[in-house]
């Protein structure tokens, strides 16, 4: 999202691919964010999150007032039956 003017919040996504996470960057695009709002999209290709390096570069780099924090392991059926604890 364009900025213009000073920026009070730097908005961080997680799961920013992810179906709610496109959702609302679609609401975002198409106006519903605030002027001094920078919105950050980011997936699993820009960091791993389980990593505590790479979420640390992520967050020094994008520097976030906040966080919405939405990634998640996805997988069909079969694969939520086989690896249920680990989607626990």
């Amino acid at each position: 999202t364009e900025v213009t003017g000073p920026v009070a919040k730097r908005i961080l996504v997680t799961g920013g691919t992810g179906l709610v996470g496109r959702a609302i960057k679609k609401v975002v695009a198409d106006g519903e964010g605030q002027p001094d709002e920078e919105w950050i999209f980011v997936s699993s290709r820009d960091a791993d999150l389980t990593s505590i390096a790479e979420t640390k570069a992520l967050f020094e780099q994008h520097k976030p007032t906040h966080v919405i924090h939405l990634a998640a392991m996805v997988g069909g059926l079969f694969k939520n039956l086989r690896y249920n604890l680990d989607f626990w």
